[in-house]
């Protein structure tokens, strides 16, 4: 059942890249979001990420939910679910390191992981697991998280402490 689900979900995003008319510079990036398997885990709030390189180059995905498989007016977010998104963007100069997630409305949610996949033409397919395993709570101030894994090209240290956009 499952691998029947996954095949169909890799034949919507073949016929989304197939339909798009991207440019040389634009990317299809596709975003699982695996929200926690806990009570209360779930959110109705607005999900947006900004995903970024190490040259600082940052792509805004609002409202994630407009990127969704389902439509906009789909079911995300539900606890222990796993969700698919898919758009077009810029591409990157680098493979993404980065990850901001921000919650806004009224509820909390518990983020289990995300997955990003980017695919262009003539460029090589690139993938990225964020382990998240945090609440984003709208309530206490921290609806926003920031995964900063990326390593400077001189010391091999996280650029997080560089980082003066995030």
């Amino acid at each position: 059942m499952e691998i029947k689900h996954l095949s169909f979900s890799f034949l919507i995003i073949f016929s989304f890249i197939i339909n798009t008319n991207a440019n040389s510079s634009d990317c299809i990036y596709t975003i699982y979001v695996q929200t926690g398997n806990i009570p209360l885990g779930g959110t109705r709030s607005n999900v947006s990420l900004f995903i970024g390189d190490s040259y600082n180059d940052e792509l805004p995905i609002n409202n994630l939910k407009n990127w969704g498989l389902m439509g906009s007016g789909g079911n995300y977010f539900r606890v222990g679910e796993t969700d698919l998104f898919a758009g077009k963007g810029p591409c990157l100069r680098g493979p993404i390191c980065t990850l901001i997630i921000v919650l806004s409305g009224y509820d909390n949610w518990y983020c289990d992981f995300i997955e990003l996949t980017t695919v262009a033409l003539g460029k090589s397919c690139s993938q990225k697991h964020f382990e998240v395993k945090q609440w984003l709570d709208v309530n206490r101030g921290s609806a926003l998280i920031l995964q900063d894994e990326c390593v400077s090209e001189d010391d091999r240290a996280p650029l997080s402490s560089l980082r003066s956009g995030f």
